[in-house]
């Protein structure tokens, strides 16, 4: 056996027992104590969910997602590539619990690849619930302004959330965390906000400097000497002209190679909500992911079923995929079809079908992949009975801690299934 082919096969090997430690890992919260028959990397603990159908499906012409695996197979055997993920949604990605999980899940299933921490929002400065991973402490009076909210007029960035402020001596502090509460490093931050007009506040980064190349960019990009576990940042007023500050996001870099997990997420927020975003196309060029976790449909789904337009949910789905691939031509579509929801608490609402084959069409269209998550969690009224197993709230909409790291976990086992088939076929 040759050098080069010797080297793959241990790659390979280093992949398949990464696998492994993650199937003894999951085995171990959910079913400990107990043996079973593991088909995926997670315990089938619970005989309501269809673990026969947890996979990823490609549809239309796969190109793209034969390009994507072959960077992930480049980043698992050579250690080279940087692999930016963007997962758009509403409240599923903005609580963090589901996010977070599948970021440390993939960093730990290519063995360590952890790239930047990339695009946040710190949910706290705008006075509603925030990820357990991003922490923000900060004085001066700040509101919020979300994209979600039909009589809201702001200038949304691709956050589709501002905090804004009024006050000249108000400043902020974040600091993004790995699941075990340790601090993400990062050498450089950008901050996506309102700084650019005469009518807003300058800024004062504690320790940084100001990227002079930036100042004609969609944000201000500041650089550290050393590496940095939270960010300093203060208004300041110097001119009588300056009245306000809106802050739209927050990149968290050290250009790393590795897999960097970006989380865009409106509580109540739809595809019409992101399409309101009127800088969103600008700054999210600015990341050009190689991938988009698509999971924007559970409030486009919130209305009586005859009030559901199948054609006018994809045609809004389309406007945003446009704008995807503007930021990047060879950005792959992930489309995570609408958990089992009940309409008004009543009954299980019958558009998550109708979203679930919008969202097959929609990957036929575009070459792109599904999740299919409605199935997989057992269909109609099934999120009454993972209520009952304290998978979901009462609600009978949002899942519960353990159920957002259920699907994180299933969905990792599906990708590792996916990237495990097109490893192991020959390629030129």
């Amino acid at each position: 056996m040759t050098l080069k082919l010797r080297s793959k096969a241990f790659a390979l090997f280093a992949l398949m027992m990464s696998v492994t430690m993650l199937v003894c890992a999951f085995t171990l919260e959910f079913s400990i104590g107990n043996t079973r028959s593991i088909q995926y990397p997670i315990a089938k603990e619970y005989d309501f969910v269809r673990y026969d159908l947890n996979r990823i499906d490609l549809y239309g012409s796969s190109n793209q997602w034969s390009d994507l695996l072959a960077d992930f197979s480049t980043l698992a055997f050579e250690g080279k590539g940087k692999i930016d993920i963007v997962h758009i949604g509403g409240s599923h990605v903005q609580g963090g619990f589901l996010s977070d999980r599948l970021r440390s899940n993939l960093v730990q299933l290519m063995y360590g690849a952890e790239g930047e921490r990339g695009f946040v929002f710190p949910y706290q400065l705008a006075k509603t619930n925030s990820p357990r991973s991003v922490k923000c402490d900060f004085a001066g009076a700040w509101q919020g302004c979300r994209n979600a909210v039909a009589d809201s007029q702001c200038d949304w960035g691709m956050s589709g959330i501002n905090a804004s402020t009024n006050d000249p001596d108000a400043r902020f502090q974040v600091t993004t965390l790995h699941l075990d509460s340790v601090p993400h490093p990062f050498q450089e931050i950008r901050i996506y906000s309102s700084a650019g007009d005469s009518s807003s506040y300058d800024l004062q980064v504690t320790n940084a400097r100001l990227d002079s190349t930036s100042l004609a960019l969609t944000y201000r990009r500041y650089v550290y000497s050393d590496p940095q576990t939270s960010v300093e940042v203060r208004l300041q007023k110097t001119d009588s002209l300056q009245n306000q500050f809106h802050l739209q996001g927050l990149y968290f870099g050290k250009q790393d190679i590795g897999v960097s997990y970006h989380t865009i997420g409106v509580n109540g927020a739809s595809t019409r909500s992101y399409l309101r975003c009127e800088e969103f196309g600008q700054q999210f060029a600015s990341i050009a992911p190689r991938l988009v976790v698509c999971g924007i449909g559970v409030n486009d789904a919130n209305v009586p079923s005859d009030e559901f337009d199948a054609a006018q949910f994809e045609a809004r789905y389309d406007s945003l995929i446009a704008t995807f691939k503007r930021a990047n031509p060879r950005v792959c579509l992930l489309f995570v079809t609408n958990n089992d929801t009940y309409y008004q608490k009543k009954y299980s609402n019958p558009n998550a079908l109708k979203i679930r084959q919008s969202m097959i069409s929609l990957a036929t269209k575009h070459g792109g992949a599904v999740y299919d998550l409605y199935s997989i969690m057992g269909g109609e009224n099934s999120i009454r009975t993972w209520a009952n197993a304290g998978l979901a709230a009462n609600d009978y909409v949002h899942f519960s801690k353990r159920g957002y790291e259920l699907q994180a976990d299933m969905m990792t086992a599906a990708f590792a299934e996916l990237l495990g088939d097109y490893i192991s076929k020959p390629h030129p």
